[in-house]
């Protein structure tokens, strides 16, 4: 595709990289370890996402943008993606493949794709490799740099005069509903990152409205995707979740759970869209996706 520059070049950190970029935004992907995105940003400006030098005992901590699947398990949803991965060059694009793993018996693939604008597209794929069937929802999860603030809307998706509830908040055990990091406007909730708090934060909402934000430092970083009205949502009904410490801000979509046949693939697109000059989170509602 015109304009579409898709290339390996050595870095440092990650050996070999893939690097997606279009004149407005790059990407970058390592070959080493994934499938994960480790950078996005706009050409030659800061990375989107938070990254770890450390390691630690667990799954490793890297940062940037990872597959898994829900619901979480620490058995069978925290396994290492430490392994090199299958790399397909496209001519808008990669699609990145990690072999599927001994213990959950589940192959993933991510594949990028941009056309001319500050949009990508990011499409998730979960195949199950085992000899029986499995109940699992692909999940996206982007670790952010901290300072922002996640927006995560709540528009009424029946007539007002419904008898009907048509919108859910979900707390996670170790949250309190009256944190100061949270708070609430006319169609959306907040949730502020915040490197001084005591611990961790996690909400879901039932994200009828398909898309997330996150505002830091003027950059808009904005996930649209698609929700399926009447889905099985893990997690009760949370199809869009965000979790934060002092460290991060993840901004978290997840499909609905479906009972995935052998040889079965699922697949969850996001489509990641950048803007700038931004500094009210509530205008993340009037940021489209561009050039896709």
């Amino acid at each position: 595709m015109s304009g579409v520059t898709v290339e390996r070049i050595s870095d440092e950190r990650w050996e070999d990289v893939v690097r997606v970029a279009n004149g407005t935004i790059e990407l970058l992907a390592p070959t080493s370890i994934g499938p994960r995105i480790v950078h996005f940003g706009f050409e030659g400006d800061r990375n989107e996402f938070r990254l770890f030098d450390h390691q630690r005992e667990e799954w490793p901590l890297i940062g940037g943008h990872r597959l898994w699947h829900s619901p979480e398990d620490e058995s069978r949803t925290h396994i290492p993606d430490t392994d090199p991965v299958e790399v397909d060059l496209l001519e808008d694009g990669v699609e990145l493949r990690r072999s599927t793993h001994e213990r959950t018996g589940i192959e993933k693939a991510v594949t990028v794709r941009t056309g001319s604008g500050s949009s990508v597209e990011i499409t998730h794929e979960l195949t199950n490799r085992g000899v029986w069937p499995i109940e699992f929802a692909p999940w996206a999860l982007s670790v952010l740099e901290p300072d922002g603030t996640a927006v995560m809307p709540l528009t009424p998706q029946a007539e007002a005069d419904s008898l009907l509830p048509d919108r859910s908040i979900t707390f996670w055990p170790y949250t309190r509903p009256g944190d100061d990091r949270l708070s609430y406007g006319e169609d959306n909730v907040y949730v502020s990152q915040d490197t001084g708090c005591d611990g961790p934060l996690k909400i879901g909402t039932s994200a009828g409205d398909s898309w997330v934000a996150y505002v830091n430092d003027g950059h808009v970083f904005r996930k649209d995707f698609e929700y399926v009205p009447g889905g099985n949502y893990p997690d009760l009904d949370s199809g869009a979740q965000v979790y934060t410490s002092s460290e991060i801000l993840e901004l978290e979509t997840v499909g609905p759970l479906r009972t995935v046949d052998p040889d079965e693939t699922v697949t969850h697109v996001e489509t990641w869209t950048l803007a700038e000059d931004v500094d009210d989170p509530a205008q993340a509602a009037t940021v489209q996706p561009d050039g896709i």
